[in-house]
């Protein structure tokens, strides 16, 4: 509870102060798919950290999404799996629907915010060091539609004993 309580004050704390805060978001319009939301992901990903590798970068391209091989498909899943929301929650993500509007995620400049904040002025992900550029707010209708959801079906897709314990379970099936 006491971590909870922490993460409420912090949020309170932003709303409070977001006065100073550059809005940075533009409206985005995602294929209905799962390997373009998950690419959606990581472009959302890019855009908070300095991420200027080209061998990620070619991966956020979301609109082209049925360009991808097969091979290139499973490299955005294991891309999204390295980049979890869990390595970026409370350091350059943060949930807060006021903050997000009517939108489902936002994006805000990071100068005015890493001195009023605590915002990390870098992360390391993958043994390399990153710049964080800015951060991102969202719901959590939004990182279920562009990740937990697209990411549990992809999964199930690669693994095809996970896709035939699912489909029992979807149909109520015992097996005795």
């Amino acid at each position: 509870m006491f971590v909870k309580s922490i993460y409420l004050s912090k949020m309170a704390m932003w709303q409070q102060s977001n006065i100073g805060i550059r809005e940075t978001g533009t409206t985005a319009s995602v294929p209905d798919n799962d390997v373009a939301r998950c690419m959606y992901y990581l472009k959302c990903v890019c855009s908070v950290i300095d991420c200027e590798d080209v061998n990620i970068l070619r991966y956020t391209n979301y609109r082209n999404y049925w360009l991808l091989s097969a091979d290139e498909v499973q490299i955005v899943y294991r891309l999204c799996l390295t980049l979890s929301p869990d390595e970026f929650e409370d350091k350059v993500f943060f949930e807060s629907d006021a903050m997000c509007g009517s939108s489902g995620n936002n994006f805000f400049e990071i100068s005015q915010v890493r001195n009023r904040f605590g915002v990390v002025g870098s992360i390391l992900i993958a043994g390399r060091t990153r710049q964080v550029t800015s951060i991102m707010t969202y719901k959590m209708s939004w990182m279920r539609t562009n990740y937990f959801g697209p990411m549990s079906r992809l999964a199930d897709r690669f693994n095809p004993e996970r896709r035939l314990i699912r489909a029992l379970q979807e149909n109520d099936c015992t097996i005795s």
